[in-house]
């Protein structure tokens, strides 16, 4: 008997800790995931606070008149995300990806107080525009086909996508697990660099890899007139130039459209020829069949070139004509053409002479009539200095004066672009982008 009530007494124990460890008391209720666990992950991510971001953008909105500029306010905002459950107090976060120059993919996600108003939120906005539903992964999502856009939320979140994205948008979202936040986003929180900017943003993508970039970190800032971009950019090699302390440079002025003041130390790229940067300056002057190697050996690293304003030239062109006794006979006649201004201003070392004729003689620069023509461009003067080489289109040489400005200004469609260079580490540029937001504005916002 009491070896049987041992007996008994092993099995039930081992029943007991087979049960013990299969329903596992002592565990608590598996917890939800936190909402930085829930974001996707693509090639561009960022944040912003939109009620900051709608105060740096008020001076512009303003200035420009824009018709419903009350409903861009920061109270209005934030009284329309409390209207609609959402926390506009938080940020709110992004991400897509990059196809040809544009964000072919995207979406956002927005922190919710209240889930049980977003759903009504929804169908006032269906007063306006039709909304269609469906259900994916056994949850509700909204269609809104006029915006090319869909919406899905839970009991914290809402996530608001790209209808062609959203579908894996919304897959990463519902299965996240707690504590599963993607690595890329937890070095994206926790970079303070741009903490005090109203939107910050990370791009990542297979494109910047081949430019040599590993990655470009950013932060905006804004004022009546324009929208910046502060930038770190990550470099996957050591970068083959550094800046000089400044040089000669021509002044920009009210019809500038173009401008390039660069002041390098380029005595690593000359010898880098394997380099990601030395390898995409060489894919572009193969378009041209320039010579790259003897002009890096030529260059100083100065470059000043400005473009802008009407310039007229006497543009000369042959007339056939009938003198007294009928005879046709050919004559050189000018005319009046207005051209673009155009000024460049190169440092050269002694192998200046060299490689000029090496430009004549694969047919870069041609003489025309006492000027020189460089390609497509109008025929320029040509002046050799002690620094370089300038050529110009105006009747006189432009003037340059010292400058420390490392920049290029292009214009977009008549939209101002500076992209300046502020300081080169080993690895890391830094620098900013400043867009005019007048044109844009005027282009894409009606104003009253």
């Amino acid at each position: 008997m009491p070896r049987f009530l041992a007996v008994g007494a092993i099995i039930a124990l081992c029943i007991g800790l087979v049960a013990l460890l299969y329903f596992k008391p002592w565990r608590a209720d598996v917890e939800s995931p936190r909402f930085i666990d829930r974001l996707p992950l693509a090639e561009v991510i960022g944040k912003t606070h939109i009620l900051e971001l709608a105060e740096d953008l008020g001076p512009a909105i303003y200035s420009n008149q824009i018709a419903f500029r009350e409903f861009l306010s920061p109270e209005f905002i934030l009284s329309q995300g409390k209207l609609n459950g959402l926390n506009l107090q938080e940020p709110i976060y992004f991400f897509g990806d990059e196809a040809k120059g544009d964000i072919s993919n995207w979406g956002a996600m927005i922190q919710v107080n209240d889930s049980s108003k977003i759903l009504p939120g929804i169908r006032r906005f269906e007063k306006s525009t039709k909304i269609s539903d469906s259900t994916l992964f056994d949850q509700r999502v909204y269609h809104i086909p006029e915006f090319d856009i869909t919406i899905g939320y839970g009991k914290d979140w809402v996530l608001i996508a790209r209808k062609a994205s959203f579908k894996k948008y919304f897959a990463h979202v519902v299965s996240a697990k707690l504590n599963s936040i993607a690595p890329r986003w937890r070095r994206f929180l926790e970079d303070k660099l741009f903490n005090d900017k109203s939107l910050q943003m990370s791009v990542d993508s297979e494109q910047l890899r081949e430019y040599g970039i590993s990655s470009i970190l950013c932060g905006s800032t804004a004022d009546s007139s324009s929208f910046t971009l502060h930038a770190r950019v990550s470099h996957m090699d050591t970068i083959p130039f550094t800046l000089k302390s400044g040089g000669e440079a021509f002044e920009r002025t009210e019809f500038t459209k173009r401008m390039i003041n660069l002041h390098l130390n380029i005595d690593r790229l000359r010898q880098s020829k394997d380099h990601p940067v030395y390898l995409l300056i060489e894919k572009m002057a193969k378009k041209i069949s320039f010579p790259l190697a003897e002009f890096l050996n030529t260059w100083g690293g100065d470059i000043s070139f400005r473009q802008g304003g009407i310039q007229t030239m006497q543009e000369p062109y042959i007339e056939s004509e009938l003198d007294e006794n009928f005879n046709v006979t050919e004559v050189t006649k000018y005319k009046e053409v207005k051209i673009s201004g155009f000024s460049l201003a190169l440092s050269m070392n002694e192998n200046r002479s060299r490689f000029m004729k090496r430009l004549f003689d694969k047919g870069i620069l041609t003489s025309d009539n006492n000027k020189t023509r460089m390609l497509y461009f109008p025929p320029m003067k040509m002046q050799n200095t002690k620094q370089g080489v300038n050529f110009y289109t105006s009747s006189t040489q432009p003037k340059t004066v010292p400058s420390q400005e490392q920049s290029i200004l292009w214009d977009y469609n008549y939209v101002p672009v500076l992209f300046t260079l502020d300081s080169i580490q080993v690895r890391t540029s830094f620098g900013k982008i400043n867009i005019g937001l007048s044109k844009l504005v005027k282009d894409n916002i009606k104003e009253e």
